[in-house]
């Protein structure tokens, strides 16, 4: 009888923990592309660019303005993408009192952000507005402030976002 009884819940408790399951898949190809469609600009050969390096002197409490520094942002494509951007990371923070970067071409300005005091890191994307157009090509902007005592240097990186690149 107690045989029986251990039997009937060793089925019971195999019945309770059964569990029926699907396996899915999903395959996605990922193609190499040089440049997503609006990527940065060169100005000197026109080329296209992933990424950049950009230097500047700064003064201790002067701001540093470079209305129009070595690369352009550019949508090379024949549609628009929305594109957005974020300051993502600074070194020696203690340099820099206030920031300003700005994309921007002769008929509109596509972003604009003005930091007055180094914020937390990385800052918010924002939304390129309007985004850029096709076949549109803008200036870099940088409005740089630097702290009374600055020292060494500083190193700031922006990230932009295109989608459906």
């Amino acid at each position: 009888m107690v045989s029986a009884l251990l039997l009937m819940l060793v089925i019971c408790t195999g019945v309770v923990f059964a569990v029926a399951y699907v396996a899915l898949q999903l395959t996605s190809t990922a193609s190499v592309q040089n440049n997503p469609k609006v990527c940065f600009i060169k100005w000197s050969d026109g080329s296209k660019a992933n990424t950049f390096d950009y230097a500047v002197n700064i003064f201790p409490s002067i701001t540093t303005v470079d209305a129009n520094i070595t690369y352009g942002v550019w949508n090379w494509d024949t549609a628009t993408h929305t594109t957005s951007m974020r300051w993502y990371s600074l070194t020696n923070s203690g340099n820099i009192a206030s920031l300003g970067l700005k994309v921007y071409n002769s008929t509109s300005t596509i972003y604009e952000q003005y930091w007055a005091s180094v914020p937390s890191l990385p800052t918010s994307w924002v939304v390129f507005n309007p985004t850029p157009k096709a076949d549109g090509k803008y200036t870099i902007s940088l409005n740089i402030t630097a702290t009374a005592s600055p020292s060494g240097s500083s190193v700031f990186t922006f990230d932009m976002k295109v989608e459906n690149p």
